[in-house]
């Protein structure tokens, strides 16, 4: 799955994917399982990071009003 995230590294707003997807997303969103990012940077090489707490509420409510 493809969004949009803050990338620290870069210090911008990036696509960001993730390579979970539908109930297993949904479920890590939900709980205390990390869910690890990656965008890639033809420049600066791939960058990865786990959401903090707030990206990930963030993340959710995203999807929930998508549906």
């Amino acid at each position: 799955m493809s969004f949009v995230a803050y990338c620290f590294r870069c210090e911008k707003k990036v696509t960001a994917h993730t390579m979970l997807d539908g109930n297993d997303l949904l479920s890590a969103l939900r709980g205390d399982t990390d869910v690890e990012v990656i965008h890639v940077s033809n420049d600066r090489g791939d960058h990865r990071w786990k959401l903090n707490a707030q990206e990930k509420t963030n993340l959710l409510n995203h999807l929930k009003e998508a549906r």
